[in-house]
């Protein structure tokens, strides 16, 4: 089977996202930063206005809050950045998998490898991930694959890959 893609910004965003769902920790700064930290901002910028009304000096209310408030823009920004560092070309990629090895084809790349060198696989409904070591994986979006494609890489993934518990 072959899957010819181009990794956009998107696809990527999604791919950190469930690689983020991990672990208890990643999850929980994904929480705060997202979350948590907007509305304690936003809170701390009602705080400041009621307190300048009555004639306090509260610049730095003022700074904490915009900046707690920016924090899902920070990490946007930030992955936006990751992303645009990662890349080689255009980020075009071809996969082909066979009962052997799975081949690698990217713009300046070429690569093949063992069923082996797959650890585990996670999804969700965007992407599928094949981790080679912990932090790292390759992306597969489910968005350039039909329904039959989707349950045959499926097929592959829980058939190839020995997941070992370590």
């Amino acid at each position: 089977m072959k899957i010819q893609y181009e990794l956009t910004f998107d696809d990527y965003r999604a791919a950190q996202r469930l690689h983020a769902l991990r672990s208890f920790w990643s999850r929980l700064v994904r929480i705060l930063t997202l979350y948590i930290y907007p509305v304690a901002g936003f809170i701390i910028l009602l705080l400041g206005l009621s307190l300048f009304r009555e004639g306090a000096s509260v610049h730095t209310l003022f700074i904490c809050g915009i900046v707690l408030l920016c924090c899902p823009l920070y990490l946007r920004i930030q992955l936006r950045r990751c992303y645009k560092r990662t890349r080689s070309g255009n980020g075009s990629c071809q996969l082909t998998f066979d009962e052997e090895t799975i081949r690698v084809e990217g713009q300046y790349s070429k690569g093949e490898m063992d069923w082996k060198a797959i650890h585990s696989f996670r999804e969700d409904a965007k992407v599928f991930l094949l981790y080679l070591a912990p932090a790292k994986f390759i992306a597969i979006p489910k968005r350039v694959c039909s329904e039959e494609q989707i349950t045959e890489l499926k097929g592959f993934f829980l058939q190839k890959i020995q997941i070992t518990t370590q």
